[in-house]
């Protein structure tokens, strides 16, 4: 595993201290322009978001109050057209003594009709229901407005006996009814909108404004239920059944901007607050990805990583048998780099190679007097298969470990199944290595290429299960009841398992029961430079005392890094 037990928020913050324009406050300083420019375009596009918001819901309130304006006016015209199919209903001779009765209980019963008048045809009879067959005619003019249905309508029209009292009066045949006034609706008496009243004709054209200003709306836009911005101001359209009378509503956009202002600015400003963070954010992690490349081949030519140790155990025993070479990075700054940055990065350098070459030679300097005295330990080191095929590679084995003294059977290669393609390019290789002695192990089983039919071609001696599948003990899941499968085919091709990532005891009593004895993780010991491993392997399994360089100790920040790994990961495999 190369970077199975780090995590990505641990990823150190990148910078050379020498260079103040390599901090992340030097790198926002000369992208000053950016992003001021990139803040300046997210506020104006924010703010055209938020507008159009605006405006949508500005719509939706304006379509809510002529809704609302309209909705008595509707009561009044369903009540007009009662009163004038029961006129025409009636029996009554006109203007007898039965019919002006008539005439009154149906002003009575009405709320806004004052009064109902007759007149007959040729200035014939006339009478109503309140002033008896003697009222002379209140009409002394032409109609303002007439219908398409023929409905004749006067406005401003004075009672009889109340001077001053205006109605509107509107005459159907030879009925005449006096109605009593609209009430402003109270959304226009806040001010917010104004109203206009307009009655249509369309087959005559015309239009006349009985209250309010002229909308300035041309009559194809008469059209009920209709929202408009024109000329900077909104309105919207309601027009009574027939679309004979129709009400506008009218919000000036000045008004409606005005209203929403302190949200605008305030919407404007954090918007161009979080547009320069993004920005900055952005251009502090293209920086520090910039830098650590240069970092990276600096610190490989200066030869600067080192190795922490991972212990394998055998749970029969409790003894660790073996240990996994992992590679660390510490800049000098003190600030630690995950693997999970820089291996990806040294992937795409071709970096790769020369870390492997450092690491057989830190492995070489930790642990070779270790490994001279105890021949039944070894050390497994990450390798890809490109390392396999290059003649530094081999020349590096010679010269660590071969004329070190220490035997084949202490070194081997854990090898990443990432494309099967690669796999082949060394298989060759693998097999010429194992048959030297050295172990071959594929690392992460279960997230590559490689197959358990594939692995006894390899010849193969170890698989090391990846810890997603560790993680599923207990939960039931599809991937849990592949498990026992895995282990049982790699019986049958005598190839052993390494459980990785065991971090509890459930996770041990599961594969110990299922004869999977070999275990890697946090349950049995962090990763640990070689003399504190050392050391521990002398304290616990009495191995007595070995020459350990005292350069090697880890340093207390280091031992604070790795349990802070380890319980930041701990939460996520619950």
């Amino acid at each position: 595993m190369l970077c199975g037990d780090f995590h990505p928020s641990k990823s150190a913050t990148l910078r050379r201290d020498n260079d103040p324009q390599a901090s992340v406050p030097g790198q926002l300083v000369s992208n000053r322009r950016r992003i001021v420019a990139w803040s300046t375009l997210g506020s104006v596009v924010t703010l055209a978001v938020l507008c159009a918001c605006l405006i949508a819901d500005e719509q939706r309130k304006i379509r809510s109050a002529a809704a609302t304006v309209i909705s008595k006016p509707l009561e009044r015209v369903a009540e007009i057209n009662a009163a004038f199919e029961e006129l025409r209903a009636l029996d009554a001779q006109p203007c007898s003594a039965t019919h002006p009765a008539a005439l009154r209980s149906i002003a009575f019963r009405s709320a806004i009709i004052r009064d109902v008048i007759y007149q007959g045809e040729n200035a014939g009879s006339r009478c109503n229901g309140n002033l008896g067959a003697a009222a002379s005619s209140l009409l002394s003019k032409s109609p303002d407005f007439t219908t398409e249905t023929g409905r004749r309508i006067w406005r401003n029209v004075d009672l009889p006996l109340s001077p001053g009292v205006k109605s509107t009066l509107v005459k159907e045949g030879g009925y005449e009814l006096l109605i009593a006034p609209e009430k402003q609706p109270a959304t226009v008496e806040d001010g917010y909108y104004a109203l206009s009243i307009v009655l249509l004709n369309r087959a005559s054209s015309t239009m006349l404004v009985v209250r309010g200003a002229d909308p300035g709306l041309g009559q194809p836009l008469f059209i009920s239920g209709s929202t408009y911005w024109l000329r900077g101001d909104l309105f919207s359209v309601a027009c009574l059944p027939g679309q004979i009378t129709c009400y506008v509503l009218k919000a000036h956009g000045l008004a409606v901007l005005v209203s929403n202002l302190m949200l605008l600015i305030f919407t404007g400003i954090l918007a161009g607050i979080g547009t320069a963070l993004g920005v900055a954010s952005w251009s502090a992690r293209k920086f520090r990805m910039r830098t650590i490349d240069a970092l990276l081949r600096e610190a490989v030519a200066k030869k600067e990583l080192f190795m922490h140790y991972q212990p394998i155990v055998d749970n029969r025993t409790g003894e660790t048998v073996s240990a996994e070479a992992l590679m660390r990075w510490t800049l000098r700054s003190g600030e630690s780099v995950s693997p999970v940055v820089f291996i990806p990065i040294a992937e795409a350098n071709d970096l790769i190679g020369k870390l492997t070459l450092l690491a057989l030679q830190r492995v070489s300097e930790d642990f070779g007097a270790f490994l001279r005295t105890h021949k039944n330990f070894k050390i497994s080191v990450n390798v890809v298969p490109a390392d396999m095929v290059d003649s530094s590679f081999h020349q590096s084995l010679q010269h660590h470990f071969d004329k070190e003294g220490i035997a084949p059977t202490q070194l081997a290669f854990e090898l990443t199944e990432r494309t099967s393609a690669k796999l082949e390019s060394a298989v060759t290789v693998m097999l010429e290595l194992g048959g030297r002695g050295h172990e071959i192990y594929i690392d992460d089983f279960g997230t590559g290429y490689a197959n358990l039919s594939y692995l006894s071609d390899l010849k193969v001696d170890k698989i090391k299960l990846d810890k997603k599948f560790t993680d599923t003990v207990g939960t039931g899941t599809l991937r849990e009841r592949i498990v026992p499968s895995v282990i049982e085919l790699a019986r049958e091709l005598g190839v052993e398992i390494i459980v990785e990532g065991v971090e509890n005891n459930e996770q041990v009593k599961y594969f110990r029961n299922r004869g999977v004895h070999l275990m890697q993780g946090w349950f049995y010991g962090l990763p640990l430079p070689s003399g504190e491993l050392i050391r521990t392997l002398e304290v616990t399994q009495g191995w007595g005392t070995s020459q350990v360089p005292r350069s090697a100790d880890m340093p207390a920040d280091d031992v604070r890094y790795e349990l802070e790994l380890a319980a930041a990961a701990m939460p996520s495999a619950a």
